[in-house]
């Protein structure tokens, strides 16, 4: 009888052991839950709603280029660009003749008080052999939003055509260089040159919504003005980011922006999880 008694106190004491387990266990489980719902939410929110573009180029899906933003604007590719090493992951190489990216209008991509441009670009020449200039990105020209080019003005320059044009301070060749024009508060044309002042100038008013041409990058929409190098980093905003946020933005590559991707995050923990 006594050992019945201790048989069925172990069985009983050993129940519920393992239901406090089992229960310590559905709270973990719970906890981390929450925090990966949490961060998902939050994820939702970043980037930041005024950045309207950002192509990495770290990889291509056939011809489409992705954009990070969180509009969509996804690309194409024109001719054959070539998927090289970057300044951060890849980047795309660029002719100079028939290479470049075509990114559709869609009217995120329109500005009207302020504007961002910015990328990190390693070019062989400043200008197209038919013109003073090549382009690095650019939305129409005609209507002026927001065109950026090199330029042999200035002994070898950036220039900026937004509601009018404006030169910066000398840039280099074959080097990686961090390049930016703006449209500021103050309406006029502001440069930098791997994070410093690069210069200002320039300005008026930009064109919003009448702007309805497609983003390109690799050249403009005059032609005899196709890019000769790499370009990396393509990121726009639709307003004018101070000096430390270009700083800021000019060491981050999408994984320094992006560390963790929530919705993987998720499912990779999911799996551990079910292996409990």
């Amino acid at each position: 009888m006594k050992f019945q008694a201790n048989l069925a106190y172990n069985k009983k004491t050993f129940r519920r052991r393992n239901s406090i387990k089992t229960m310590n266990r559905i709270f973990f489980v719970a906890v981390i839950m929450l925090m990966l719902v949490s961060s998902l939410t939050y994820s939702v929110e970043d980037p930041d709603k005024s950045m309207v573009l950002y192509l990495s180029f770290d990889q291509l899906n056939g011809k489409k280029v992705d954009d990070h933003s969180k509009y969509g604007n996804h690309g194409e590719t024109a001719g054959k660009p070539k998927l090289v090493e970057g300044k951060f992951g890849k980047c795309l190489e660029f002719n100079g003749k028939s290479d470049w990216v075509v990114v559709p209008h869609h009217k995120t991509l329109c500005v009207e008080e302020q504007v961002t441009v910015m990328a990190w670009i390693k070019t062989e020449r400043f200008t197209d052999p038919a013109t003073r200039w090549q382009g690095i990105l650019a939305k129409s020209n005609a209507t002026r939003s927001y065109s950026f080019y090199t330029t042999s003005d200035a002994g070898g320059a950036l220039h900026f055509s937004a509601a009018g044009g404006s030169v910066s301070n000398k840039i280099k060749l074959n080097e990686w260089q961090h390049v930016v024009a703006q449209m500021t508060e103050k309406g006029q044309h502001q440069y930098y040159i791997n994070g410093e002042n690069g210069g200002s100038g320039g300005g008026g008013v930009l064109p919003g919504e009448k702007d309805v041409d497609d983003v390109l990058v690799g050249k403009t929409h005059e032609g005899t003005r196709e890019f000769l190098g790499l370009i990396d980093e393509v990121r726009i905003w639709n307003r004018e980011l101070s000096q430390k946020e270009v700083k800021e933005h000019m060491n981050m590559g999408y994984d320094e922006l992006f560390p963790v991707d929530p919705r993987q995050r998720l499912t990779t923990t999911w799996g551990a999880l079910k292996k409990m």
